[in-house]
Parts: C-alpha cells; sequence; structure tokens
C-alpha cells in the first residue's frame, strides 16, 4: 500500500473524512454549477478519489442523474462510504491501476489528482476508456503551483504529492485531446489562490 492511500485510511479511521466534505462544499458547489449548465440528461457520473462518497450521495439527489459510483483506493474510506449509503457502488481500487469497465457522461474529481506521480497518465484513461463520447471531466485541486500556502502540504502531512502549475495542468487536458476547455479559481481569499477547477469534453 503506497504511503498516500495508509495516509488517508488513517485519516477515516480518524474521522477527518468529515472536516474534508465541510472545507470543500463551496468548491464542489461551484463544480456542480458547471455540471449543471451542461444540461446533461439521465447521465451517469463517477467521482474518482471519493472518500466517504459524499459527492457520489450529492449526484444522486439530482433528478437528471440516473446513477453515480464512488471509487477510492482507501479501503477505510470506502467502508465509510458503503455505511452511509449501503445501496450505492463503491469500488476500492488504485486509481493508478484502475481500469474502467463502465463509460460515464460525467466523470468528476475533487482533491486526487496531485497525489500520483503521473496525473496526465489517469487523465488520459479518463478520457480513453471512462468516458463517453460528449462525456465531461471535472477536476478540483487545491494544491498547485500558484497557491504558494498549499506548496508544504507533502511535508506537512507525510504524503507524496506532484505540484504543477495552472498552465501545466491545462496544457495535460489539452494534449490529451479534451474539448472546450475551461479552468476557474474559486474561494480565495488572502493568501489563498482558491481552489483551481479545470474541466473540459470528450
Amino acid at each position: 500500500m503506497n504511503k498516500n492511500i495508509m495516509t488517508f485510511d488513517e485519516w477515516a479511521i480518524l474521522g477527518k473524512d468529515e472536516g474534508m466534505e465541510r472545507g470543500h462544499h463551496k468548491s464542489v458547489d461551484h463544480m456542480f454549477d458547471l455540471i449543471i449548465e451542461k444540461n446533461y440528461q439521465n447521465y451517469k457520473a463517477l467521482d474518482l478519489g471519493c472518500g466517504n462518497g459524499w459527492v457520489v450521495r450529492k449526484f444522486k439527489e439530482y433528478s437528471l442523474c440516473d446513477d453515480a459510483h464512488g471509487l477510492d483506493g482507501a479501503t477505510h474510506m470506502i467502508k465509510k462510504a458503503k455505511v452511509l449509503d449501503p445501496e450505492g457502488t463503491y469500488l476500492n481500487e488504485n486509481i493508478e491501476l484502475w481500469n474502467p469497465d463502465h463509460k460515464y457522461d460525467i466523470i468528476f474529481s475533487m482533491e486526487t489528482l496531485y497525489y500520483f506521480s503521473k496525473p496526465e497518465k489517469i487523465i488520459k484513461k479518463i478520457f480513453e476508456d471512462g468516458l463517453n463520447n460528449s462525456g465531461m471531466f471535472i477536476m478540483g485541486i487545491d494544491h498547485y503551483l500558484e497557491n504558494t500556502e498549499s506548496l508544504d502540504w507533502g511535508e506537512k502531512f507525510n504524503l507524496d504529492i506532484t505540484t504543477l502549475s495552472i498552465d501545466q495542468w491545462v496544457d495535460s487536458f489539452k494534449k490529451i485531446g479534451f474539448n472546450n476547455i475551461n479552468y476557474k479559481q474559486v474561494e480565495a481569499k488572502k493568501n489563498w489562490k482558491g481552489t483551481l477547477i479545470i474541466y473540459g469534453t470528450k
């Protein structure tokens, strides 16, 4: 088990997942607003790095969402998700080794991709194997080069982190072949550049 998965497993046991939900909910609301603008009908969604499943449960509150699944590498996060949503579909898999067996209209990821050494490989897998044609990938991250307050997180929280600039993240989307690529920063405040949201369609 890699260091990051072990850390998130420990956080689930300690109940820190609830604080993550509280801390991220405003940024996630912005991401949902962008999804709603696309007007997908009867869509299937996946939350990649779902933690305790709170975003999956949020998707299922929308009448236009036919189904939503969650995937996470931390076993205790998935156990919590299944307790909170016994009828939900939650997969306990290392995201780096994930081979999608479903296609989705929306793949969502909040505070996940910078925990991998080669996030572009995961984004490429999302594009090629995970999304339906015209499907949308939307990601949110608080750790990026321009958000200097986040740059000590690897050492502070004992995590392996990949630090990229806004341009580098956006260029990954372009190289892989996404269309209609946009990005924005939300919930900024003093000494905090906010959550970086990047999204595009296949």
